[in-house]
């Protein structure tokens, strides 16, 4: 008897009629609410397609915003997501109102990779201990601070020779800057530096690339889950997970060799500081400060630090090869204000007006994250007069506000001198959101920030960067790959050492 009702619930018909009543009762659930308006879709099957209809994930953004207003409903399967656009909206909603939509959503492929841990999908008490122990510990080791200032010219001065072998040949510049950002990172939390060439370092860093680029089109199996179990790997999910794997042992092995040397009387980096945690809680047996949540939060950093810097510095090369007057007004700045003997510093900023602008437009322009990452709330609640269902997941519509005619005016064009103001001082609008706003703003802004501010000023001026000969860099046509971020395809520069005497 056990045995035939066993079978009976595992039969595929009954799971299947199953799945059918709870979608309709959602379906029917969410029919009675006023939700958000929102374009047709089939129950059950919603409309992904919205959001496929353009390779360019702002374009079908952007229709929609128009079409719809600031707050929008898309269906993903018989999931519902809210799209919130517009600089108010997403004020309103994730800064006055960031504690009731501060959660993240069930995500297929974000919960395989981090399985609820660390610091980037876990929410309620567990996100707001280590989003606190992660921010006060970085700042303690310099996190936005000058003394980090040197780890930092460091790797830029190794980039700087890295660049000098290409010896005036054409490259792609993202492995090499990928390189030297990640090991900013890898600084703090392990304390220690790879080399350029290190073979097992590169193979991280291309498998952290590709899980990112992969991320874009395992959107649909974020709401058909069952499309993971189809022949081959038709959306690169078991090749993601093989990545993670990789990369976690990585991981892993760094963290066992600060478990072997560790000595609670001289916490040197993030992981020092994670394993006294985790000591200090070892009596406590619901202790979230555990080696799989220290890997998860590692795993995040070095994913979302290395990720941004990275693609935010290879598009401002893009940018300076294909203008070229605005590389030669940058050098001319820099030269008067810093000269050639010695690197940027981050007391140089505040003078490097024009070329912090520049800086400035890059992270408005190219807006390396177009959506955040998605939120939910963890109870029914309204917005602007509209029912938001417990569970519903909120997409931040970055792209909205930096490309907003009514904020910037002509947003389309690259004008960095949006940024300075009448008296020539840096102006920073309220709008300006590159690293979100909000509770759940990126932990990392301020090392972004310190990154972009000497990396860039020391590459322009050691090197003028141009296109291959005879050719040019249309940038509409590199424009565009969508995984996570949104970063240039794989283009070619030149890099020409700038003569000392040059004005």
């Amino acid at each position: 008897m056990e045995s035939i009702e066993h079978d009976f619930y595992l039969n595929p018909i009954f799971i299947g009629l199953l799945l059918l009543a709870i979608s309709l009762w959602l379906y029917i659930r969410q029919g009675r609410a006023k939700l958000p308006p929102g374009p047709w879709h089939i129950p059950f099957v919603g409309n992904p397609w919205e959001l496929a209809a353009d390779p360019d994930l702002r374009k079908s953004l952007r229709r929609l915003h128009m079409q719809y207003g600031d707050i929008y409903r898309l269906y993903m399967g018989p999931k519902l997501a809210v799209v919130i656009s517009g600089y108010e909206a997403i004020k309103e909603v994730f800064v006055k109102r960031g504690g009731e939509f501060s959660d993240r959503p069930e995500s297929l492929i974000f919960t395989l990779i981090f399985e609820n841990q660390g610091i980037v999908t876990t929410s309620g008490e567990i996100w707001k201990k280590h989003r606190k122990f992660t921010l006060t510990t970085l700042r303690n080791l310099g996190f936005g601070k000058t003394s980090l200032e040197g780890k930092i010219h460091t790797e830029v001065t190794i980039l700087l020779s890295e660049i000098a072998k290409q010896q005036k040949n054409p490259f792609q510049l993202l492995q090499l800057v990928q390189t030297s950002v990640s090991n900013v990172i890898n600084a703090m939390i392990f304390g220690g530096h790879f080399k350029q060439d290190d073979p097992k370092f590169k193979k991280v860093m291309t498998l952290l690339d590709e899980t990112f680029e992969n991320t874009g089109p395992q959107n649909i199996v974020v709401f058909f889950p069952f499309l993971r179990y189809l022949p081959g790997d038709m959306f690169h999910v078991k090749k993601t997970l093989r990545n993670v794997k990789y990369i976690e042992g990585f991981i892993g092995d760094l963290i066992d060799k600060h478990m072997e040397n560790f000595d609670e009387n001289k916490i040197e980096d993030f992981t020092d500081a994670f394993l006294l945690k985790m000591k200090s809680d070892r009596d406590q047996t619901d202790s979230i400060f555990t080696k799989k949540h220290l890997t998860k939060t590692v795993l995040g950093l070095f994913g979302a630090g290395a990720e941004t810097t990275t693609t935010t510095i290879v598009w401002a090369i893009l940018y300076l090869a294909a203008k070229q007057d605005i590389q030669a007004r940058i050098f001319r700045e820099i030269n008067k204000i810093v000269g050639t003997d010695r690197l940027p510093s981050l007391q140089d900023k505040l003078k490097l007006v024009y070329t912090e602008a520049f800086i400035m437009e890059i992270l408005r322009a190219c807006t390396i994250f177009p959506v955040s990452i998605p939120h939910t709330c963890s109870v029914d609640l309204k917005i602007q007069g509209f029912d938001i269902p417990k569970g519903t997941t909120l997409l931040p519509d970055i792209d909205s506000v930096h490309f907003d005619p009514n904020i910037w005016g002509d947003p389309e064009e690259f004008r960095p001198e949006r940024f300075i103001g009448e008296e020539g001082h840096l102006l920073t609008p309220e709008e300006f959101i590159p690293f979100f706003t909000g509770r759940r703003n990126c932990v990392g802004e301020s090392l972004a920030r310190m990154e972009l501010d000497l990396f860039i000023p020391a590459l322009v001026q050691r090197y003028e960067f141009l296109p291959p000969e005879d050719t040019t860099l249309d940038i509409k046509e590199i424009d565009g790959v969508f995984g996570v971020t949104h970063k240039p395809k794989p283009f070619e520069i030149r890099a020409i050492v700038r003569n000392k005497d040059a004005n």
